[in-house]
């Protein structure tokens, strides 16, 4: 009698349980060192719009993509937020390829003066950009003006048009918070 035939059927079943479990084994293990690049794609959105209306933020992985976005989520709480302020760019020259954040507000045109501040962020890694900007767009007669450290403190900048290398005033990839007038 073979030792095959001396098992019960129940250590036959378990004998095939385990071998089903060890031929797949491999296929689960390929499944799960997959999750986190897939994890990793999703999040891995590096372009935002923050809506200074409704404080949210809402990302994608095209600038497009995020716009679309931040419209379909004011248009669920009714403010639409459509209006350009400011945008930042990971890298220098108004480059998107590093990934953006964009500033909205709703029919909003900037004063001339520098006072009183329009919009203050004090976190900007809250929106997940502190110490990445490298250049900035300002639109709507906005400018900007950087600070070193989150809630508007240590060195600040002066104030910023356009300029599209922050390198050249010492503000590449430092700013932590900043304020739009």
């Amino acid at each position: 009698m073979s030792k095959l035939e001396q098992l019960t059927p129940k250590a036959v079943t378990r004998g095939r349980t385990l071998i089903a479990a060890l031929l797949t084994l491999p296929a689960v293990l390929g499944f799960v060192a997959l999750a986190p690049a897939a994890a990793q794609g999703a999040t891995g959105a590096d372009h935002c719009v923050v809506n200074l209306v409704t404080d949210e933020v809402s990302c994608a992985s095209t600038q497009a993509a995020a716009f679309a976005e931040d419209r379909a989520a004011s248009a669920e709480v009714g403010v639409l937020a459509d209006t350009v302020l400011i945008t930042m760019y990971d890298r220098t020259n108004y480059d998107p390829a590093g990934g953006t954040r964009s500033f909205v507000a709703t029919n909003y045109t900037c004063t001339a003066a520098y006072s009183p501040v329009e919009f203050s962020v004090d976190y900007l890694d809250a929106a997940g950009w502190s110490n990445r900007a490298s250049s900035v767009h300002t639109y709507r007669s906005c400018d900007i003006k950087l600070w070193d450290s989150v809630t508007l403190s240590g060195a600040s900048s002066t104030w910023i048009d356009n300029l599209a290398n922050l390198g050249t005033i010492g503000w590449s990839n430092r700013a932590g918070s900043y304020q739009i007038s």
